[in-house]
């Protein structure tokens, strides 16, 4: 069975109390997959820094776990760069 992508460009987020680990998923033209790794803390200054990163890679979807409460500043972060759209 092959897998076919649904989205050419995505983003997972993992996030914990003090860290948020992305991972970005970006197929380039030629068909090749590009992976960047980059971790993030979890004070406003990250966050924004998070968000401007998702900014540059323009990503077709933002994905993350929602352990706890522990999503919520993330998300709003994301959502104030219109990346999140309410469900």
């Amino acid at each position: 069975m092959e897998l076919v992508a649904l989205y050419k460009r995505v983003i997972g987020l993992d996030v914990h109390q003090a860290q948020i680990t992305a991972c970005a998923l970006i197929e380039e033209c030629d068909g090749l997959i590009r992976i960047e790794q980059r971790q993030f803390g979890t004070f406003k200054k990250d966050r924004r820094a998070l968000a401007q990163w998702v900014v540059q890679l323009q990503p077709d979807e933002v994905v993350m776990e929602s352990t706890g409460i522990y999503w919520k500043s993330p998300y709003a972060a994301l959502r104030r760069q219109a990346f999140v759209q309410k469900s």
